[in-house]
């Protein structure tokens, strides 16, 4: 059986047992919505043949004319993960009960289980990569994996005064996107790919789990990101940097100073999302000591659906040609 959860009933269910991972949690569903109209929160409750209920937290998204059921865990790069009602993390057999049962649910079902996790064992979408640093240990620990020239340019940012915190100032998130503005030029994408809205929305809704960091020299702010905290996992969302003041080695210092904040905040991991195609953030990360970990986004689609979008695809190719 499956039925939808209520925001209330998912809002206390999180209060008793964080997810592991930020994006598992109520905040950011409703930064979603707030965002992207088009998506709804759409937490299920499934429960399996031997009488386990799991939580499975989802965006629905809009359904068209033809009102599709479509589900989403979760959109832009997020993951959503399989929750006994305990709190617990599900086993890879208990998900893939869940599974089956989700694909007489729905039209359409994504999802993209957390990676640190037991996840499903069926497959069948886009293949991704995140660089993780292990906590479990201790930052001690964490630190004896950090390669020495990364020790040595953290070092240096430091003792040319670069200094990092995280800002509760009500001009925070402008400040922060006006330094993810003049990355994306320099990126040559124009726009960043992450609204402003959204980033406004996220700490609306996000309260202490959600945090703006900033590095900062000269009375200025010289680089920064946006990150989040889960119950197990501190996740670094968005990162920006002045160019002109690359030299000071603001990254190295942000680094060392979010692992130090996770640590102290009883993460057991430190994830830094993926690198594919930047093979020069691949090697930073790796340099922090962060060891990669593949992951599979899982596809469900009736007929019907497949069908639809079959033809949608033919149409859209021949209306380009």
């Amino acid at each position: 059986m499956i039925e939808r959860l209520s925001l209330d009933e998912w809002q206390i269910f999180d209060a008793q047992h964080p997810a592991p991972t930020f994006f598992a949690r109520p905040a950011w569903a409703l930064a979603l919505a707030q965002a992207h109209p088009a998506m709804r929160p759409a937490p299920l409750r499934i429960t399996l043949p031997d009488g386990t209920a799991l939580i499975l937290p989802l965006m629905q998204m809009a359904g068209g004319t033809l009102r599709w059921r479509e589900y989403w865990g979760f959109p832009l790069g997020a993951y959503t993960c399989f929750l006994r009602t305990d709190g617990t993390l599900a086993s890879s057999a208990e998900c893939n009960r869940a599974v089956a049962l989700l694909r007489s649910f729905a039209d359409a079902v994504t999802l993209v289980p957390w990676p640190l996790a037991d996840v499903p064992d069926a497959a069948g979408g886009a293949e991704h990569e995140t660089a993780v640093v292990d906590l479990s240990g201790g930052i001690d620990a964490a630190m004896a994996g950090v390669a020495g020239i990364f020790r040595r340019m953290a070092g240096q940012a430091e003792r040319r005064g670069v200094a990092c915190a995280p800002s509760r100032e009500p001009d925070a998130v402008d400040e922060y996107y006006r330094l993810l503005c003049a990355s994306a030029k320099r990126w040559g994408i124009g726009e960043p790919a992450i609204s402003k809205s959204l980033i406004e929305a996220l700490v609306q809704h996000g309260g202490n789990d959600v945090e703006i960091w900033f590095a900062r020299a000269e009375d200025r702010n010289i680089g920064g990101g946006v990150v989040f905290y889960g119950s197990q996992e501190f996740f670094f969302w968005s990162a920006a940097m002045d160019a002109e003041y690359g030299k000071l080695r603001p990254s190295n210092a942000l680094n060392f100073a979010l692992m130090r904040a996770a640590a102290a905040r009883g993460m057991l991991y430190y994830n830094l999302g993926s690198s594919e195609g930047l093979p020069g953030v691949a090697k930073f990360k790796d340099n922090l000591g962060a060891r990669e970990i593949a992951y599979r986004e899982l596809k469900l689609a009736r007929t019907p659906y497949k069908l639809y979008t079959s033809v949608r695809r033919v149409l859209a190719a021949n209306a380009g040609a």
